[in-house]
């Protein structure tokens, strides 16, 4: 087997964005991590707009993806010319990075299908597009794994929901973890964070505001905690996530009494992420629902102590390197809340846990059980 022929891998990159949500941090990480480790056993292709093309390098992947432009991973017309270009060469595998797949493949096709919220908990993102087009979205995930030679998701959590949901279609699911996303850099924080943030006394979000993300929940939580004295006066909660005009949290936060303590960051480049996380007093993390959960170990990179949910896949993630909370018991949460803020003894031993508990997880990892699942998928 050591000297057979690298597999002809086709990864659909059309979420590797300028603007990067959890789908397109997941492509770049995984590709970037195959060009490092995987190229004995893979021949990497990614299919952008301009077509399908080969890349062997960081480099050239940074090339080939440039004109790649948000949306376009949901857009069905690059799907329709998909099978004739895989037609039109030699490959041996499809990978696309979330549901959305070919009607018709010449080529075994692998789906990863990171979570399944729309269908688990829909009341959780009631105006997503997803949601309001449920038939179509369960149609198309129903589809996905019926034509996928195999499919990966990044938890066994993920992976029960799918077996759960789709029994009659049930698919070979590979669950395998991710790595962290945010490399540490040591740098300070930059002047425009520096303006609204003071490093070491401030509680950091990073993800979107999705109302299954529990930042409505996280924000009545420390106005709770603000209210009883229980916070103190110079700690700040610095919301970073691009700006979401569905959910106005800016407006929860103004009702709460909270514009002097709540500072939304918008959208951080990629640049300022790692000052972000290792200058902050701790990462809160309250969602009701996720897949994986990235800033988790992003935080642990960087040596926080995390508070996070108890929910879904997270305690999965965290092991007994995060302390755990119920997001919905209000008053629970600003009182772990508190001890989080102010209780050394268990901020320290958090931190401990967290740098053993991150060791276990890298992209150099997911990429070797990736690859191991296309040789599946094809034998």
């Amino acid at each position: 087997m050591a000297d057979a022929r690298p597999i002809r891998v086709v990864f659909d990159a059309h979420a590797l964005t300028p603007h990067r949500s959890g789908i397109g941090e997941y492509s770049d990480q995984l590709l970037r991590a195959l060009l490092r480790h995987e190229q004995e056993r893979i021949a990497l292709h990614v299919y952008v707009p301009d077509g399908i093309l080969r890349v062997e390098s960081a480099d050239d992947l940074t090339a080939a993806t440039a004109a790649v432009r948000d949306g376009d991973l949901y857009k069905p017309a690059h799907l329709w010319q998909l099978p004739r270009l895989l037609r039109a060469g030699e490959y041996d595998v499809l990978h696309c990075p979330d549901f959305f797949a070919p009607l018709r493949a010449p080529v075994p096709v692998m789906c990863t299908i990171h979570d399944l919220i729309p269908l688990v908990h829909p009341e959780y993102i009631p105006k997503s597009l997803k949601v309001r087009l449920l038939p179509v979205y369960r149609a198309w995930v129903r589809r996905a794994l019926r034509g996928s030679a195999r499919v990966i998701t990044d938890s066994a959590h993920s992976a029960r929901d799918i077996r759960r949901l789709f029994p009659a279609e049930f698919a070979a699911i590979d669950a395998i973890p991710l790595g962290p996303t945010v490399e540490p850099t040591g740098a300070p924080l930059p002047a425009e964070l520096a303006a609204c943030l003071q490093a070491g006394r401030y509680l950091l979000y990073v993800g979107r505001h999705d109302p299954y993300k529990g930042v409505g929940l996280l924000l009545r939580a420390f106005a709770a905690a603000v209210r009883d004295g229980g916070m103190p006066g110079d700690v700040q909660l610095a919301i970073a996530g691009r700006r979401d005009p569905r959910y106005d949290m800016r407006e929860e936060a103004e009702r709460l009494g909270l514009s002097g303590r709540c500072v939304f960051l918008d959208y951080v480049p990629g640049a300022h992420l790692s000052p972000l996380y290792a200058h902050a007093l701790g990462l809160v993390f309250p969602s009701l629902y996720e897949g994986f959960g990235l800033p988790l170990l992003d935080a642990m990179r960087h040596g926080l102590p995390v508070l996070c949910s108890d929910r879904a896949s997270l305690p999965e993630v965290a092991g007994d390197a995060a302390l755990l909370v119920d997001p919905e018991h209000s008053d629970t949460f600003a009182a772990r809340l508190k001890e989080f803020t102010e209780n050394t003894t268990l901020r320290s031993d958090l931190i401990r846990k967290g740098n053993e508990r991150v060791r276990q997880f890298s992209w150099n990892q997911t990429a070797a059980a990736t690859v191991d699942s296309y040789a599946k998928a094809i034998a």
